[in-house]
């Protein structure tokens, strides 16, 4: 049966070596960020992960050359996570600019946005966290672009044009998203959502 064969004292599957791996692997990535966003990146010690995670330290020593290595994968993971939940969102939303751009904007508001700039601190003082941190955030950017273009192509515009939308929407949140970081208020969001999605709507109908 493999590793599908049951336990004769417990009556269920065994989990595969891979499995294993894997559940190690996602409770490090996962208790990665927590650290990282409870106590930034110099506070995310191996120990604090370690607690986190209820593993040993030597699970992420098996699994990762370094720290840098570490934490640049784990944001990946986490954006993994956040952006299937985002394209079902915009899958369930009756389309158009402003469901787009409210499911987006849910994104930024996690706690992805909290440890990338932890890390972009870190980075400027740590060589081997800038160069992994720079192709992490190329590959984030790249997905979101992906998303937001596809959700606002009508047929109607080029491939260039969605793209250059796109990192406008991009950039405007991740300036968005700082401010909430210092707790501007609901409200001031609103506003500043509503005039993006003003500010897209002309950007397409120049086209």
């Amino acid at each position: 049966m493999g590793s599908e064969e049951l336990d004769g004292t417990r009556g269920r599957a065994r989990r595969s070596n891979a499995d294993r791996r894997a559940a190690t692997r996602t409770a490090v990535l996962d208790a990665t960020i927590t650290a990282i966003v409870r106590y930034g990146y110099r506070g995310a010690t191996s120990q604090r992960i370690a607690e986190l995670s209820g593993l040993t330290r030597g699970a992420q020593k098996h699994h990762w050359a370094g720290k840098a290595e570490m934490v640049a994968e784990a944001l990946l993971h986490l954006h993994d996570r956040l952006m299937s939940a985002t394209v079902a969102e915009l899958e369930r939303a009756s389309g158009g600019i402003a469901p787009t751009l409210d499911a987006l904007w849910r994104s930024f508001r996690s706690d992805l946005f909290t440890a990338a700039t932890e890390l972009h601190l870190a980075a400027r003082i740590d060589d081997d966290l800038r160069t992994l941190l720079i192709e992490v955030e190329r590959e984030i950017g790249r997905r979101i672009r992906t998303i937001t273009t596809r959700a606002l192509d009508d047929g109607a515009h080029s491939p260039e044009r969605l793209d250059e939308i796109g990192d406008h929407v991009i950039n405007v949140m991740r300036g968005m998203a700082f401010q909430a970081s210092l707790g501007t208020g609901s409200g001031r969001e609103r506003r500043q959502l509503r005039v993006l999605e003003e500010a897209v709507r002309r950007l397409l109908q120049e086209d």
